[in-house]
């Protein structure tokens, strides 16, 4: 009687295992992150999708964000300044007009970051992980992040992003600029 019943425990606890395999796919902590999908969990959605004006969805191995553009040099100036947060989801985008080593700092921004610089053919050539915010610091006693080459877009997303996931120097990045 007990062997009847522990065949039944063995082949629940497989065919809950085998459903795990089959089903679960993505089923860590870190596979629920909006921007730390498996590929093939968006293999169905478009890339260049419309997203809010102002706005680009960015997409590059499995980070999936949508990013606020700045353009303008008020914009760029005031990046993410005075906020208190960033959504998981969400970055700020510094679009610029040509190839150069543009330098960033954490004046004013009050949560750690990621910082990427991504060349004119759309690769990553420079990664600052986790840049931490400086409090009541002079402007000259600030650190300066500054590329080890020269880009043409910076990302900037919540400290973790890139390494959780598996972002490197050389990994291609889609993401489509509205032009008026």
């Amino acid at each position: 009687m007990n062997l009847k019943k522990d065949l039944a425990i063995i082949g629940g606890l497989f065919l809950v295992i085998a459903a795990l395999l089959v089903f679960g796919r993505g089923f860590t902590t870190v596979g629920q992150l909006p921007g730390a999908r498996e590929s093939t969990q968006s293999a169905g959605t478009n890339p260049r999708e419309q997203v809010e004006e102002g706005k680009t969805r960015i997409r590059a191995k499995t980070l999936d964000v949508t990013a606020e553009i700045a353009a303008s040099d008020k914009e760029k100036k005031k990046g993410l300044s005075d906020r208190e947060s960033l959504p998981i989801s969400e970055g700020m985008f510094f679009v610029y007009d040509k190839m150069a080593n543009y330098t960033f700092w954490m004046k004013d921004v009050q949560f750690p970051i990621d910082i990427i610089w991504i060349d004119k053919d759309k690769k990553i050539v420079y990664i600052a992980h986790n840049a931490q915010p400086e409090r009541d610091k002079n402007d000259d006693e600030l650190k300066r992040y500054k590329p080890s080459a020269e880009a043409q877009y910076i990302l900037e997303i919540n400290a973790g992003l890139a390494a959780a996931n598996g972002l490197e120097i050389g990994d291609q990045v889609d993401f489509v600029l509205q032009t008026p």
